[in-house]
């Protein structure tokens, strides 16, 4: 069953992935963690036939379920291919948590009878944590590209230093005088150092949120390299599988021709970055300049995607917290700067004043910077496939091992692999020039260099009543089998 529902799939052959991409663009996911819960929704279906009951999804299988019931004409054509019937959807029933509990708790007893192991805790969550909600994405403010990093923080200092000469001329801050200069120091070190320790603390993700953080084979080649390594890995994946022929020997004057094309074998690809390398062929083969280019919107297109997911962050964004540190910190600096101008030609002190006002303008150059594109969930998620890589120098991968080595470690993962004889030199030789998306990343190396140097290493029965229905606490179920 589970390999006849495997064979018919859920994607047209010029969309590979177009399922589980939109899956993941829905729900703010990486495209790895939707191809697992993907996995899981196909051996659902396989339960709604096998089970002997009525079975209930979990949160995130529901949801691929949602998503294959709106292709309603290719989900009508899929049961009636699959199942020889019309697989229904029933919804749930106010009131009924504990029977969809225990349905629930009766379809992992399922899974487990069914598939020989139990169910990943990741997409099939405990029965008294199937409601909880994953912590939501940061809530940013956009920042214009004309105030982005260092001209912000100039901006933010220039409009304290003209409004605290503003309020010096109306004595609009006048009571504020009034405030010995002990006192109004001791005020302003504490509000200064609450400003910075509010804005620059990490915001630590929930353990929910940081077990979706799975990484197919070309979000990490991004995180390496963006487009070029993107490239790079879908010419070596193609090559492995013969639709690409090894390179053949540069001409007297060092040019080197293009990737032959196989004609003798069906050009079928795995993966869209796969189709956007093919459609960079010409005159029978594919030169890699001309498939970094063909990748760059795929490559816009997982950064967004890594970007939702609170992964990878955005540059042109601030994190809330961030950006009212920053205003309160402004506000702050009109009344240091107010009371400094008023101390001039007065007998008054203010060296201690001078200083942690420019304390406070370091700091505001310090919340306004670029964010980086790694943060601490991407430096995590990496960190062991990193260390899983290492382990490819001692024999040669193959398919997923493969795709991930040549991600994360660029032609290291090729060494001695005659398969792939001349590819490296070919692929290094190409490389274009431009901004990549994954530059910046915290991989050991920077994402152009990694693309063009193989030194570098980056690192029972429905809650409705219906027959032969299943139910999900999220509010719906539907048809299990007979």
């Amino acid at each position: 069953m589970l390999e006849r529902i495997e064979r018919h799939g859920f994607n047209a052959s010029d969309d590979p992935l177009g399922f589980e991409s939109r899956l993941a663009d829905d729900h703010g996911w990486t495209l790895g963690y939707a191809l697992a819960v993907v996995d899981e929704y196909r051996r659902f279906l396989v339960l709604t036939q096998v089970a002997g009951h009525t079975v209930s999804p979990s949160p995130d299988v529901d949801e691929a379920w949602h998503l294959h019931l709106t292709r309603t004409v290719h989900y009508g054509a899929f049961c009636a291919d699959v199942f020889g019937r019309f697989l229904h959807h029933e919804p749930a029933k106010a009131g009924e948590d504990e029977r969809h509990r225990d349905m629930y708790r009766e379809t992992l007893a399922g899974y487990r009878r069914a598939f020989g192991s139990s169910a990943p805790s990741v997409i099939w969550p405990a029965p008294d944590k199937r409601g909880e909600q994953h912590a939501s994405r940061p809530a940013t403010w956009t920042v214009p590209h004309m105030l982005r990093g260092h001209r912000l923080a100039i901006t933010g200092v220039l409009v304290a230093v003209a409004a605290g000469l503003l309020s010096r001329d109306l004595d609009l801050l006048a009571p504020l005088q009034d405030i010995p200069p002990s006192t109004f120091l001791l005020v302003a070190l504490l509000a200064t150092v609450a400003i910075g320790w509010l804005g620059l603390r990490d915001r630590m993700p929930s353990a929910g949120a940081v077990q979706r953080d799975m990484l197919e084979p070309y979000e990490a080649a991004w995180f390496s390299g963006g487009a070029e390594r993107m490239a790079m890995t879908a010419v070596v994946m193609l090559t492995e599988r013969g639709i690409l022929l090894a390179p053949g020997k540069p001409s007297e004057r060092g040019q080197r021709p293009p990737i032959p094309l196989n004609a003798t074998i069906e050009a079928r690809c795995d993966h869209p970055a796969e189709l956007a390398c093919l459609s960079a062929a010409a005159d029978g083969g594919v030169r890699f300049t001309a498939a970094c280019e063909a990748m760059r919107p795929l490559a816009g297109q997982v950064e967004r995607r890594l970007v939702a997911a609170g992964i990878a962050s955005d540059m042109g964004a601030l994190p809330l917290r961030r950006a009212w540190a920053l205003l309160a910190l402004c506000v702050l600096q009109v009344v240091e700067f107010e009371r400094i101008f008023h101390a001039f030609g007065s007998s008054n002190r203010i060296g201690f004043l001078v200083l942690l006002t420019l304390a406070g303008v370091v700091l505001a150059f310090v919340l306004a910077r670029q964010a980086r594109r790694a943060n601490p969930r991407s430096e995590r998620v990496l960190r062991p496939l990193r260390l899983m890589v290492g382990r490819y120098k001692k024999q040669a991968p193959v398919g997923e091992a493969l795709a991930f080595g040549v991600a994360l470690i660029g032609g290291t993962a090729l060494a001695d692999d005659l398969r792939f004889d001349g590819m490296k030199q070919l692929v290094y030789a190409g490389g274009v020039s431009g901004r990549v998306p994954g530059k910046g990343i915290a991989s050991g190396c920077s994402a152009s260099s990694c693309s063009s140097c193989s030194a570098c290493s980056g690192d029972g029965g429905g809650s409705s009543g219906c027959g032969g229905g299943s139910a999900c606490s999220s509010g719906c179920g539907g048809g299990g089998g007979d």
